[in-house]
């Protein structure tokens, strides 16, 4: 018994792959929010250490342009492959290189937006806009100055 209700179902299955029903015969196109890219670039950006996003300045501020989430900017050409501008605006830890800093976060951001939308990146763009200092808590739990801590003094 179980058998044959096994092959009315593959009988079934088989009749509607050929009437077109099946998945693959569906036409449609598939967006994705600039909104969750930038989320995944954002994911990607706090993954390179000595990293932090930074705001992007004055135009973003009086809201003018492209609007920016968490110091990330994007920009989708609309076409049959759709391609990414990824605009990065950070702030790097003293004591890195910034160069090497900058093409790691360019390599992160790549790799993971094209790993989770199959889109194409043009280009990601990074702008540093500042320095942070770590700051380091003393014995006393004040924290230290960073040009105390360069100089070996404390606070």
């Amino acid at each position: 018994m179980v058998e044959s209700m096994n092959e009315d179902f593959n009988v079934e299955e088989k009749q509607d792959m050929e009437s077109g029903l099946g998945q693959t015969n569906l036409e449609g196109k598939v967006r994705i929010s600039e909104d969750v890219i930038a989320q995944l670039a954002t994911k990607a950006l706090n993954s390179v250490e000595g990293v932090s996003p930074a705001s992007p300045g004055l135009m973003a501020n009086l809201r003018l342009g492209r609007k920016t989430v968490n110091g990330v900017r994007i920009s989708i050409s609309d076409g049959d492959s759709p391609e990414i501008v990824v605009d990065a605006y950070i702030s790097v830890k003293y004591g890195l290189r910034i160069p090497d800093v900058c093409w790691d976060v360019q390599e992160a951001v790549k790799e993971q937006v094209e790993r989770y939308t199959g889109y194409a990146i043009k280009g990601v763009n990074i702008y540093v806009q500042g320095i942070t200092f770590a700051e380091k808590k003393t014995a006393d739990g004040e924290a230290a100055d960073a040009a105390d801590l360069l100089s070996g003094e404390e606070a």
